[in-house]
């Protein structure tokens, strides 16, 4: 399956502080063979036309390429921020977004969520695993990005969950195995890039 030119692009979200990490560039971190971004690359290759990288720390990411950089456009509002960025500097009608600290996303995964998309009406497509969601590997209409900007004005929250009230949105339900949760699996700590290794049989 390709994604259909000028439909959609993907933007890959490393605008966070990564305290807990030291500030270590997250998606330069190793597992396995590649880095996270060379992984979600050579992932993404050939579904979509436009890879994006959103972060306010342009200068870490030199030596990395195959992806148009932008920043926030509107500064510390969370990982809503690079969503907002992402769907101002989209050229298609709607964008893919994944985190640069998910080791083990899977291309049948993403080529799943994308048929959901295409099959509904709704302006943004999110993973549920019971009541776990995954609000950054998900898809948004680049039209939303003026109802994000009012957001904004009407409140300070900054989590991306508070502006799911304003959108049409579809909770994609998934099987609860051990295998979905292994693609969702995110490194925050060293104990978590340990673990990643793990299970990457290193």
């Amino acid at each position: 399956m390709t994604v259909r030119k000028q439909e959609i692009s993907c933007a890959i979200l490393a605008g966070g502080k990564a305290s807990r990490m030291n500030g270590e560039n997250k998606g330069l971190l190793q597992v396995g063979e590649m880095n996270n971004l060379e992984r979600i690359r050579e992932i993404c290759s050939g579904l979509f036309d436009d890879l994006m990288l959103i972060t306010n720390e342009p200068e870490k990411f030199s030596s990395v390429a195959g992806f148009r950089i932008f920043e926030d456009i509107i500064k510390d509002r969370g990982p809503l921020s690079g969503i907002h960025s992402a769907l101002v500097h989209s050229e298609t009608a709607a964008v893919f977004f994944l985190p640069c600290d998910m080791p083990f996303i899977s291309r049948k995964m993403i080529e799943m969520e994308i048929d959901s998309y295409r099959s509904s009406c709704y302006d943004v497509i999110v993973p549920r695993i019971n009541e776990f969601l995954e609000p950054l590997h998900s898809i948004y209409r680049s039209g939303l990005a003026a109802e994000i900007e009012k957001h904004f004005i009407s409140t300070q929250e900054r989590s991306v969950r508070s502006f799911y009230s304003k959108v049409k949105i579809c909770y994609w339900d998934l099987e609860d195995n051990e295998e979905n949760k292994k693609i969702f699996f995110n490194i925050n700590t060293h104990h978590d890039l340990t673990s990643a290794k793990k299970m990457a049989g290193e």
